[in-house]
Protein backbone atom coordinates (compact mmCIF):
# COMPACT_ATOMS: atom_id res chain seq x y z
CA UNK A 1 0.00 0.00 0.00
CA UNK A 2 1.15 3.46 -0.89
CA UNK A 3 1.17 6.81 0.85
CA UNK A 4 -2.21 7.61 -0.74
CA UNK A 5 -3.77 4.33 -0.60
CA UNK A 6 -3.11 4.22 3.40
CA UNK A 7 -4.25 7.64 3.79
CA UNK A 8 -7.70 6.74 1.68
CA UNK A 9 -8.12 3.75 3.79
CA UNK A 10 -9.14 6.01 7.01
CA UNK A 11 -11.05 8.28 4.70
CA UNK A 12 -13.10 5.29 3.80
CA UNK A 13 -13.17 3.99 6.90
CA UNK A 14 -14.96 6.96 8.33
CA UNK A 15 -17.67 6.21 5.44
CA UNK A 16 -18.09 2.67 6.61
CA UNK A 17 -19.07 3.45 10.35
CA UNK A 18 -21.80 6.44 9.33
CA UNK A 19 -23.44 4.24 6.67
CA UNK A 20 -23.33 1.45 9.21
CA UNK A 21 -26.87 0.28 10.95
CA UNK A 22 -28.38 0.11 13.04
CA UNK A 23 -26.40 2.02 15.80
CA UNK A 24 -28.19 2.84 18.75
CA UNK A 25 -27.82 6.38 19.58
CA UNK A 26 -25.76 7.32 16.76
CA UNK A 27 -26.08 8.55 13.48
CA UNK A 28 -26.79 6.14 10.22
CA UNK A 29 -29.22 6.13 7.24
CA UNK A 30 -31.67 4.43 9.45
CA UNK A 31 -32.20 7.15 12.27
CA UNK A 32 -30.56 10.00 13.64
CA UNK A 33 -30.07 8.37 16.91
CA UNK A 34 -30.05 10.69 20.05
CA UNK A 35 -28.77 13.74 17.29
CA UNK A 36 -31.42 16.25 16.41
CA UNK A 37 -28.26 18.84 14.97
CA UNK A 38 -26.99 15.94 12.51
CA UNK A 39 -27.47 13.52 10.22
CA UNK A 40 -25.61 11.13 7.45
CA UNK A 41 -25.20 14.81 5.20
CA UNK A 42 -23.48 16.55 7.66
CA UNK A 43 -21.32 13.36 8.46
CA UNK A 44 -20.59 13.11 4.70
CA UNK A 45 -19.49 16.86 4.32
CA UNK A 46 -17.60 16.52 7.58
CA UNK A 47 -15.59 13.84 5.72
CA UNK A 48 -15.16 15.45 2.93
CA UNK A 49 -13.58 18.34 4.96
CA UNK A 50 -11.10 16.14 6.90
CA UNK A 51 -9.99 13.98 3.74
CA UNK A 52 -6.93 16.25 2.76
CA UNK A 53 -5.59 16.35 6.33
CA UNK A 54 -5.03 12.56 6.68
CA UNK A 55 -2.75 12.08 3.68
CA UNK A 56 -0.90 15.22 5.50
CA UNK A 57 -0.80 13.43 9.10
CA UNK A 58 0.96 10.40 7.26
CA UNK A 59 3.10 12.74 5.54
CA UNK A 60 4.51 14.22 9.00
CA UNK A 61 5.35 10.29 10.01
CA UNK A 62 7.06 9.77 7.04
CA UNK A 63 9.36 13.09 6.78
CA UNK A 64 9.86 13.91 10.71
CA UNK A 65 12.99 14.27 11.80
CA UNK A 66 12.25 13.60 15.69
CA UNK A 67 9.17 12.96 17.76
CA UNK A 68 9.15 16.34 18.84
CA UNK A 69 8.83 17.72 15.98
CA UNK A 70 6.02 15.14 14.57
CA UNK A 71 4.00 15.91 17.40
CA UNK A 72 4.13 19.94 16.42
CA UNK A 73 3.28 19.13 13.08
CA UNK A 74 0.39 16.48 13.69
CA UNK A 75 -0.74 18.93 16.23
CA UNK A 76 -0.58 22.21 13.49
CA UNK A 77 -2.48 19.69 11.06
CA UNK A 78 -5.32 18.80 13.64
CA UNK A 79 -6.10 22.28 14.49
CA UNK A 80 -6.55 22.95 10.75
CA UNK A 81 -8.61 20.11 10.06
CA UNK A 82 -10.57 20.71 13.02
CA UNK A 83 -11.37 24.18 11.72
CA UNK A 84 -11.94 22.62 8.49
CA UNK A 85 -14.73 19.96 9.56
CA UNK A 86 -16.27 22.92 12.46
CA UNK A 87 -16.50 24.47 8.89
CA UNK A 88 -18.45 22.84 6.61
CA UNK A 89 -20.87 21.35 10.05
CA UNK A 90 -21.51 24.74 10.83
CA UNK A 91 -20.05 24.02 14.67
CA UNK A 92 -21.26 20.90 15.07
CA UNK A 93 -19.03 18.14 16.22
CA UNK A 94 -18.91 15.04 14.34
CA UNK A 95 -15.50 13.97 14.12
CA UNK A 96 -13.61 15.58 16.72
CA UNK A 97 -12.13 12.56 18.22
CA UNK A 98 -12.20 10.35 15.19
CA UNK A 99 -9.65 13.31 13.88
CA UNK A 100 -7.64 13.15 16.85
CA UNK A 101 -6.87 9.47 16.90
CA UNK A 102 -6.37 8.88 12.76
CA UNK A 103 -4.06 12.50 13.35
CA UNK A 104 -2.06 10.37 15.74
CA UNK A 105 -2.49 6.93 14.52
CA UNK A 106 -1.30 7.60 10.82
CA UNK A 107 1.48 9.76 11.81
CA UNK A 108 3.05 7.08 14.04
CA UNK A 109 2.37 4.69 11.17
CA UNK A 110 4.34 7.40 8.80
CA UNK A 111 7.01 7.13 11.41
CA UNK A 112 7.38 3.24 11.67
CA UNK A 113 7.08 2.89 7.80
CA UNK A 114 10.43 5.42 7.50
CA UNK A 115 12.32 2.10 8.89
CA UNK A 116 9.69 -0.85 8.43
CA UNK A 117 7.18 -2.16 5.68
CA UNK A 118 3.53 -2.44 6.54
CA UNK A 119 3.56 -6.02 5.54
CA UNK A 120 6.05 -6.18 9.01
CA UNK A 121 3.99 -4.16 11.33
CA UNK A 122 1.10 -6.54 10.05
CA UNK A 123 2.76 -9.29 10.28
CA UNK A 124 3.58 -8.59 14.07
CA UNK A 125 0.19 -7.29 15.18
CA UNK A 126 0.74 -3.60 14.70
CA UNK A 127 2.81 -4.24 17.86
CA UNK A 128 5.28 -1.06 17.56
CA UNK A 129 2.36 1.35 16.49
CA UNK A 130 1.01 1.55 19.86
CA UNK A 131 4.12 2.55 22.03
CA UNK A 132 5.22 4.97 18.82
CA UNK A 133 1.65 6.60 19.37
CA UNK A 134 2.08 7.13 23.18
CA UNK A 135 6.05 8.61 22.36
CA UNK A 136 4.28 10.62 20.21
CA UNK A 137 1.15 12.08 22.28
CA UNK A 138 3.09 12.75 25.29
CA UNK A 139 2.49 16.69 24.32
CA UNK A 140 -1.06 16.12 24.87
CA UNK A 141 -0.71 15.47 28.66
CA UNK A 142 -0.56 19.09 29.68
CA UNK A 143 -3.55 19.37 28.18
CA UNK A 144 -4.97 18.11 31.56
CA UNK A 145 -2.45 20.81 33.61
CA UNK A 146 -3.88 23.92 35.01
CA UNK A 147 -7.63 23.19 33.78
CA UNK A 148 -8.89 24.50 37.14
CA UNK A 149 -7.94 27.85 36.11
CA UNK A 150 -9.61 27.61 32.89
CA UNK A 151 -12.54 29.53 32.32
CA UNK A 152 -14.54 27.69 29.29
CA UNK A 153 -13.58 23.65 29.48
CA UNK A 154 -13.99 21.41 26.61
CA UNK A 155 -16.13 18.81 27.03
CA UNK A 156 -13.53 16.23 27.45
CA UNK A 157 -11.97 18.54 30.20
CA UNK A 158 -14.76 18.86 31.98
CA UNK A 159 -15.51 14.97 31.95
CA UNK A 160 -11.66 14.74 33.33
CA UNK A 161 -12.49 17.23 36.12
CA UNK A 162 -15.66 16.04 37.31
CA UNK A 163 -15.13 12.19 37.06
CA UNK A 164 -11.13 11.79 36.12
CA UNK A 165 -11.61 10.29 32.88
CA UNK A 166 -8.99 11.15 30.02
CA UNK A 167 -11.35 10.17 27.24
CA UNK A 168 -9.43 10.02 23.58
CA UNK A 169 -6.08 11.68 25.19
CA UNK A 170 -5.91 9.50 27.67
CA UNK A 171 -6.18 6.32 24.92
CA UNK A 172 -3.67 7.68 22.86
CA UNK A 173 -1.09 8.74 25.75
CA UNK A 174 -1.74 5.13 26.40
CA UNK A 175 -0.97 3.44 23.22
CA UNK A 176 -4.58 2.71 22.76
CA UNK A 177 -5.21 -0.13 24.65
CA UNK A 178 -8.69 -0.59 23.34
CA UNK A 179 -7.40 -1.17 19.88
CA UNK A 180 -4.85 -3.83 21.02
CA UNK A 181 -6.79 -5.82 23.39
CA UNK A 182 -10.66 -5.78 21.63
CA UNK A 183 -10.39 -4.50 18.29
CA UNK A 184 -7.39 -6.18 16.98
CA UNK A 185 -8.19 -9.66 18.84
CA UNK A 186 -11.80 -9.80 17.85
CA UNK A 187 -10.85 -8.65 13.93
CA UNK A 188 -7.93 -11.29 13.61
CA UNK A 189 -10.69 -14.05 15.35
CA UNK A 190 -14.18 -13.91 13.86
CA UNK A 191 -15.86 -15.41 10.80
CA UNK A 192 -18.20 -13.24 10.14
CA UNK A 193 -18.13 -10.69 7.38
CA UNK A 194 -20.37 -8.02 6.18
CA UNK A 195 -22.22 -5.24 8.49
CA UNK A 196 -22.56 -8.36 10.96
CA UNK A 197 -18.90 -8.32 11.34
CA UNK A 198 -19.02 -4.80 12.52
CA UNK A 199 -21.97 -4.52 14.44
CA UNK A 200 -21.04 -7.53 17.04
CA UNK A 201 -17.89 -5.73 17.78
CA UNK A 202 -20.33 -2.53 18.28
CA UNK A 203 -21.81 -4.52 21.22
CA UNK A 204 -18.60 -5.64 22.11
CA UNK A 205 -17.09 -2.15 22.47
CA UNK A 206 -19.97 -0.48 23.85
CA UNK A 207 -20.54 -3.10 27.16
CA UNK A 208 -16.57 -2.30 27.24
CA UNK A 209 -15.73 1.59 26.39
CA UNK A 210 -15.75 4.02 29.47
CA UNK A 211 -17.30 6.37 26.43
CA UNK A 212 -16.80 10.10 27.12
CA UNK A 213 -19.89 11.18 24.96
CA UNK A 214 -22.22 8.83 27.43
CA UNK A 215 -21.07 10.34 30.21
CA UNK A 216 -20.76 13.59 29.31
CA UNK A 217 -24.52 13.05 27.83
CA UNK A 218 -25.77 10.42 30.87
CA UNK A 219 -23.23 10.78 33.82
CA UNK A 220 -22.18 7.23 35.32
CA UNK A 221 -26.01 6.45 35.29
CA UNK A 222 -26.16 6.87 31.68
CA UNK A 223 -22.42 4.78 30.77
CA UNK A 224 -24.24 1.52 33.47
CA UNK A 225 -26.82 1.52 31.64
CA UNK A 226 -25.40 1.59 27.77
CA UNK A 227 -23.18 -0.94 29.37
CA UNK A 228 -25.33 -3.47 30.75
CA UNK A 229 -27.60 -3.25 27.76
CA UNK A 230 -24.82 -3.99 25.27
CA UNK A 231 -23.62 -6.74 27.63
CA UNK A 232 -27.23 -8.42 26.94
CA UNK A 233 -27.23 -7.97 23.73
CA UNK A 234 -23.82 -9.89 23.36
CA UNK A 235 -26.08 -13.27 23.94
CA UNK A 236 -28.32 -12.63 21.49
CA UNK A 237 -28.33 -14.85 18.25
CA UNK A 238 -27.01 -12.88 14.80
CA UNK A 239 -30.55 -13.19 13.38
CA UNK A 240 -32.06 -11.06 16.24
CA UNK A 241 -29.11 -8.42 17.06
CA UNK A 242 -30.23 -5.86 14.48
CA UNK A 243 -33.92 -5.73 16.09
CA UNK A 244 -32.33 -5.67 19.40
CA UNK A 245 -30.26 -2.83 17.92
CA UNK A 246 -32.93 -1.14 17.06
CA UNK A 247 -35.12 -1.33 20.34
CA UNK A 248 -31.94 -0.64 22.15
CA UNK A 249 -31.73 2.62 19.65
CA UNK A 250 -35.18 4.07 21.15
CA UNK A 251 -34.09 3.81 24.61
CA UNK A 252 -31.15 5.70 24.07
CA UNK A 253 -32.78 8.15 21.91
CA UNK A 254 -35.50 8.37 24.82
CA UNK A 255 -32.43 8.79 27.79
CA UNK A 256 -30.37 11.05 24.76
CA UNK A 257 -27.56 9.08 25.04
CA UNK A 258 -24.98 8.40 22.13
CA UNK A 259 -21.88 6.40 22.25
CA UNK A 260 -19.48 8.42 19.68
CA UNK A 261 -16.70 7.18 21.31
CA UNK A 262 -17.46 3.39 20.17
CA UNK A 263 -18.33 4.75 16.82
CA UNK A 264 -15.07 6.57 16.68
CA UNK A 265 -13.49 3.42 17.47
CA UNK A 266 -15.57 1.51 14.76
CA UNK A 267 -13.79 3.72 12.08
CA UNK A 268 -10.43 2.66 13.29
CA UNK A 269 -11.86 -0.94 13.10
CA UNK A 270 -12.54 -0.84 9.40
CA UNK A 271 -8.94 1.45 8.79
CA UNK A 272 -6.63 -1.51 10.65
CA UNK A 273 -9.09 -4.40 8.95
CA UNK A 274 -8.58 -2.92 5.65
CA UNK A 275 -4.44 -2.59 6.41
CA UNK A 276 -4.60 -6.31 7.30
CA UNK A 277 -6.50 -7.42 4.55
CA UNK A 278 -4.67 -5.64 1.85
CA UNK A 279 -1.48 -7.17 3.38
CA UNK A 280 -3.40 -10.87 3.28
Amino acid sequence: MNEQTIAQAAVTSLRAEVLLAPKPGLVDPESNGAHRDMNVTTFEASIHALAPYFGQYLHAGLTAATVPQLYQQLRTIGVKAEKAMMTVTVGVNTHRGANFSFGFLLGALGWLLQKQSLKQLVMHDFAPLFPAVAQIAQGVSGDFRDLSEKKQLSHGEALYMKHGVTGVRGEALAGYPTIRTVILPYLRQTTTHGDLRYLQLMVHLMAQVEDANVLHRGGPAGLRFVQDAAKALLHVPASRLPNGLRALNAEMIARNLSPGGTADYLSLAYFFDALMQQMG
